[in-house]
């Protein structure tokens, strides 16, 4: 049976975007686990088959439930026991299929040695290279058409972000929670000390937030695995330390009595660096200033976060970086990237220097630039842009009449420079 609304499997292996979006909206989008029932649906009116997902230990998340699609005895088992029934996973694991779902990305055709009325097929699906779970297509009768297998590998690669956070949340740390409640709020600073066991009001405190590169589908993954490898790495060698997810960014909060400026940018170092070791991927590290009391956590976290933004504003630059260390680049950015999201501030003030370089074919605001970057020193600035320094004297002054500024007030001289700055 199926639905009118939805194209046959024929014209979906012919149109292979046609459906992707929509689907790939419910599964982003979806956070329940009727979302996820919801998406199964479709699949199933797609292929004209009942589909299944189970995780990566073959316990069923999900089923199809269309009226007039086929069943049978082992789908309705796995289905009320919530799990493969154990006669086809020994079967499985005999005859090699386990072997061949930990190691390819293909989909399977079972060749099980008992009657059975529905054709199988499994898919397993994988994000970063990690396996997250199975999706199990039934057949009623003939032969999927043509284009399926690339079909279901489409649908694992819908399905793997949404399997690889189940998987995650199951398996979280304790840290990760407690780590997640105390910086939203919702556990005190002292209940959160007695567990680590030290003194909220004047132990060393500071938060690093992690960024890791990776491609969708890969990244949620990525991240499940990194913040794994945070909490081993906080386990075995900090005296108090957390690692968790708190919206979508990996958090570590250490607390030492002795952490000092010094030590937390080694340890930003030693954590970025097993993080792109054993991930193999290019790793950010940012840290906020250590601070005294976990109550100044959520503090440092916000500067933490800051320091992240100037480090990933910049390309194949700076990757670690700590709060303390770059307080001026940080107001500078913060400045700026206030200015490019009010033009306004900025509009007029060098639009007829610009027209008249574009007109005229000169070069006055890269002389401009040249020369507030010199602190107005003409000699370092004529040097740098290759001319003799009254040649310099006479540009500034055809620029500041032809612009109307008056590049002796100091005050001018900061405003054009958060100008050029934010262009």
């Amino acid at each position: 049976m199926t639905d009118p609304l939805l194209p046959p499997v024929s014209e979906v292996a012919r149109e292979p975007e046609a459906p992707w979006s929509q689907l790939r909206d419910d599964v982003v989008d979806g956070e329940g686990g009727e979302d996820l029932f919801d998406v199964v649906d479709s699949i199933a009116r797609l292929i004209d088959g009942p589909v299944v997902v189970e995780d990566v230990d073959f316990r069923v998340l999900a089923y199809s439930a269309i009226a007039g699609q086929p069943n049978d005895e082992a789908r309705r088992s796995a289905i009320l026991n919530r799990r493969t029934p154990d006669r086809w996973l020994r079967w499985m694991e005999e005859s090699g299929v386990r072997h061949q779902l930990a190691h390819g990305d293909g989909v399977i055709r079972l060749n099980i040695p008992w009657s059975s009325p529905l054709p199988r097929y499994i898919q397993p699906i994988r994000t970063a290279g990690q396996l997250v779970g199975y999706l199990w297509f039934m057949k009623g009768s003939g032969e999927f058409a043509e284009g399926f297998e690339r079909i279901a590998r489409e649908f694992a690669s819908l399905l793997a972000p949404e399997l690889a956070r189940r998987s995650w949340a199951l398996n979280e740390n304790p840290g990760g929670r407690l780590l997640r409640q105390f910086l939203a709020g919702g556990m005190p600073a002292a209940r959160l000390a007695e567990v680590l066991k030290v003194d909220h009001e004047t132990v060393g405190t500071a938060v690093v937030v992690f960024e890791v590169e990776a491609e969708a589908p890969d990244v949620v993954g990525v991240r499940a695995r990194a913040v794994r490898e945070l909490a081993r790495f906080a386990q075995m060698r900090l005296h108090a330390g957390l690692a968790g997810s708190v919206d979508q960014q990996i958090y570590l909060l250490n607390a030492a009595d002795s952490l000092d400026d010094r030590g937390l940018a080694v340890l930003v170092e030693k954590t970025a660096t097993h993080l792109e070791r054993v991930l193999r991927v290019d790793v950010r590290a940012a840290a906020g200033a250590v601070r005294h009391g976990l109550t100044t956590a959520a503090m440092s976290r916000e500067e933490a976060d800051v320091a992240m933004r100037v480090l990933a504003s910049r390309s194949g630059g700076r990757r670690l970086g700590c709060f303390s260390d770059m307080r001026h680049e940080i107001l500078l950015h913060e400045v700026v990237s206030g200015l490019r999201a009010r033009p306004l501030l900025t509009r007029g003030l060098l639009d007829r220097l610009n027209d008249h370089d574009r007109v005229h074919s000169t070069d006055y605001e890269e002389t401009l630039s040249v020369y507030l970057n010199s602190f107005g020193d003409v000699s370092a600035a004529a040097d740098r842009l290759h001319i003799h320094a009254n040649s310099l004297r006479y540009r500034l002054k055809r620029l500041a009449e032809i612009a109307e500024l008056d590049l002796e007030d100091p005050q001018t001289r900061l405003a054009l420079q958060l100008v050029l700055a934010a262009r």
